[in-house]
């Protein structure tokens, strides 16, 4: 480790430690009154009905899987249940969320893995799910959190945007997940760590967008990095842009503007998709290199 490395990550864990106490009281106190209501979210859920809610989840909306999760629990009440049904009645169950034949096969691997190795029985161990096929870190997280009651971290797209905004000041501009992680893990709380996961996953999909950030309501601007930056420099690194538009517009190709700009086509393309917000700067060579004035580029959203 270098001597700058050394030093960030020193930086990183003062900033922990001097946020911690609000960041926890501040995410359960919204959450006291802004959860989402969805049925796997009821108090008393089973490590079984917290692992299909996971399941369910993947590749589709928390509205979707709502209208099937209770059918789905009442057909196949258990891990060995579903080891025994047919594709077929699986795929039928999950028409719903499409990709049914994807899900119905998935679903019934992992759960003759669980028969084989588990007996049926959920893994109770973070090392274990892991190992199990078709679960990845944030479901096996989830499943230990909301299923065993365990005070571990759950850490989405929607609580990366938040860490990495509360602690943009001393975390790097592209942060490895593994970092991510360990930072969720020293922020989580021993008691209520269940409503205090479940406010972060809200508070980052409701207010802590990834476009048009409800910066002012949120309850964690007191010791947010990236709300205490002037209001204009927000606004451009947490905006959606005209770019394809323009670009467009004016007859100018990727690989041009790429030149002119001097960035690469892959940056554009992900601005252009909006998988990436622009940093000031890099929205400003472009306005250059389009012979716009940069605001031209801004989709103004309301809050």
């Amino acid at each position: 480790m270098t001597l700058k490395q050394k030093v960030n990550l020193m930086d990183l864990q003062g900033a922990i430690a001097l946020k911690r106490d609000t960041f926890q009281k501040e995410v359960l106190l919204w959450a006291s009154n802004h959860l989402r209501d969805y049925p796997w979210r009821k108090i008393g859920r089973s490590p079984y009905e917290i692992l299909v809610a996971e399941l369910l989840l993947k590749r589709t909306t928390a509205t979707a899987v709502a209208r099937v999760y209770e059918d789905f629990l009442r057909r196949f009440h258990s891990v060995e249940s579903i080891s025994e049904a047919d594709e077929a009645e699986l795929a039928q169950v999950l028409s719903k969320l499409g990709l049914q034949w994807q899900r119905a096969k998935g679903i019934k691997s992992l759960a003759r893995y669980i028969m084989n190795q588990r007996r049926g029985e959920v893994p109770s161990s973070l090392n274990e799910l892991l190992n199990v096929p078709g679960l990845g870190e944030y479901s096996a997280r989830a499943v230990m959190c909301f299923g065993f009651g365990i005070p571990i971290a759950v850490l989405d797209a929607n609580v990366a945007r938040i860490l990495t905004r509360v602690f943009q000041r001393v975390l790097p501009q592209k942060v490895p997940q593994r970092q991510l992680q360990e930072v969720a893990d020293l922020l989580v709380p021993s008691k209520s760590h269940r409503k205090y996961n479940l406010g972060l996953l809200d508070l980052g999909a409701l207010v802590c967008r990834y476009i048009v950030p409800r910066c002012d309501e949120c309850t964690l601007n007191s010791i947010c990095d990236f709300y205490k930056l002037d209001t204009a420099t927000r606004a451009l690194m947490s905006t959606t842009t005209k770019l394809h538009k323009i670009r467009l517009a004016k007859g100018v190709g990727l690989v041009q503007l790429a030149n002119k700009a001097r960035m690469s086509k892959l940056t554009i393309i992900n601005i252009e998709a909006g998988r990436t917000a622009p940093r000031p700067e890099t929205l400003q060579k472009l306005a250059t290199a389009l012979g716009v004035p940069v605001e031209e580029l801004i989709v103004r959203g309301s809050k």
